[in-house]
């Protein structure tokens, strides 16, 4: 048996980010965790899945004194809720291209319905072939990414 969703929301709008992370928890019966307890805190993640309740400046601080997580590298889905304001050229982009490059990056705009991100969720889950996360890389490996959930 798979466990559930181990799943990131991003973005910069507080309200929508955190109600729409609340409600992909509720649906998958999975608990919400704010960012800052997993990343900060250093909260352990259950191992039976999680929605990561995040703003893409406090990943990618984290990040940047020492390299992603390996709870969060990890994840399933990235869900990217890109508002009006995005441009893409922060240095946010480093660590979501990160997340794209392994094919677990999907934006979507902050109005789109919660059931076409539970879709993508669905497909990385039916993509998964393992219950817990693989060990992370040695420093200096290099990382091979497939398609992510949608192919190439």
């Amino acid at each position: 048996m798979v466990a559930g969703p181990r799943v990131v929301v991003i973005a910069a709008g507080e309200g929508v980010r955190s109600a729409r992370a609340a409600r992909l928890a509720a649906h998958y019966g999975v608990p919400r965790m704010p960012a800052v307890d997993v990343l900060l805190d250093r909260h352990a993640l259950p191992a039976d899945g999680y929605v990561v309740d995040s703003s893409p400046h406090l990943l990618d601080r984290v990040a940047g004194s020492g390299g992603l997580l390996p709870a969060l590298a990890f994840a399933d889905l990235v869900v990217l809720l890109r508002d009006a304001g995005w441009s893409g050229a922060d240095e946010t982009c480093r660590l979501l291209r990160y997340y794209e490059a392994r094919g677990v990056l999907v934006g979507f705009p902050p109005q789109v319905a919660d059931q076409e991100v539970i879709e993508a969720v669905d497909a990385a889950l039916r993509g998964r072939t393992a219950p817990d996360p693989p060990a992370p890389p040695e420093p200096g490996e290099v990382c091979r990414a497939g398609p992510g959930p949608g192919g190439p």
